[in-house]
């Protein structure tokens, strides 16, 4: 897998493990402090890390050979942030480290069984784009940041690698992820307020309005049923977890945690995103799996951090 240093890649290599397999990581840090984090100091000894950058097609293609990899989940990108500092490396990350990805399963000559890769619901414009109600899968690409649009772009590659060379795929797109592990991009914000309430610290989120929020366990568990379907074609999936007001999240993190009441607060500013997501065609083809609900999320998390604080394994870095 790729990207598996991330938050979301920590809780699929998470899961991995738990049901005896042991993944090969493909990434380019050389620091896994949240897979430590997430799965204890020994994590790293059970599985095959291999550090290379997305954007080497070569490299890509030979960590698929050597290994004998047979199925491919994809997570390496690049968030919003640094894509808006700088598009074009973004895009060598994010696109080009994407059709690196397809073509190295295309030269594996149908060792590999599938692609599984983390799309986004930032390939959405905002809710005024829209019909009121739930952005359903098939609703037009409107993209608001450089981000979204390499997510199309990633889409329309997994469709092309379909049509052209039958190579399934399956793509996920989540919004606001929160859980252990989320601490960097736009959307780490309410995750971080869960952070720095268990620390006894203040915090602002720094954006409101409504969104769609997913517990990272809920992302993983998809990518994980996907990367042992047999379901062909290029699809892709919303992920709909709980519709919420921001106002609303610090209200429960404060009722969960009242030590942090008066110490967190948001900027009643919205994100160009949708608020709500229909995930219908996940749940049929996939599940059921229903979402974690926010209320019983956001305690998982304060919970969880609250014992790798007092295990002193709690990385606090993203908040000094």
């Amino acid at each position: 897998m790729t990207g598996a240093f991330g938050c979301i890649g920590a809780w699929v290599v998470r899961g991995l493990l738990a049901s005896g397999e042991r993944p090969v990581a493909f990434d380019l840090g050389d620091d896994p402090w949240r897979l430590r984090m997430l799965g204890g100091d020994d994590v790293v000894g059970r599985l095959t890390i291999v550090r290379g950058d997305i954007a080497d097609r070569e490299a890509v293609a030979r960590v698929v050979g050597e290994h004998g990899v047979r199925r491919i989940v994809h997570l390496a990108a690049w968030q919003i942030p640094l894509c808006r500092q700088d598009p074009s490396r973004g895009a060598l990350v994010n696109v080009v480290g994407t059709a690196n990805v397809f073509e190295a399963v295309r030269a594996a000559a149908g060792r590999v069984e599938r692609v599984v890769y983390a799309s986004s619901a930032a390939v959405f414009g905002p809710p005024s784009a829209y019909p009121p109600g739930p952005i359903r899968d098939d609703a037009p690409p409107r993209p608001a940041t450089h981000y979204g649009v390499y997510k199309v772009a990633n889409e329309e590659t997994a469709r092309v690698y379909w049509e052209e060379h039958r190579i399934p795929s399956m793509g996920f797109r989540p919004l606001s992820v929160y859980g252990p592990g989320r601490d960097f991009g736009l959307t780490a914000d309410p995750t971080l307020a869960m952070k720095a309430a268990v620390l006894g610290r203040p915090f602002r989120i720094r954006w409101g309005g409504g969104t769609d929020l997913i517990y990272v366990e809920d992302v993983a568990r998809a990518l994980l049923a996907a990367a042992a379907s047999r379901l062909d074609g290029a699809r892709v999936y919303n992920l709909h977890g709980a519709s919420a007001r921001i106002a609303d999240v610090v209200g429960l993190i404060e009722a969960a945690w009242p030590a942090a009441r008066g110490r967190l607060g948001h900027v009643e500013e919205p994100i160009p995103f949708p608020d709500a997501l229909d995930d219908t065609r996940y749940q049929q083809d996939l599940g059921p799996a229903p979402p974690t609900p926010l209320a019983d999320g956001i305690r998982k998390t304060l919970d969880e951090f609250c014992r790798l604080q007092e295990a002193g394994r709690l990385d606090a870095r993203e908040l000094a």
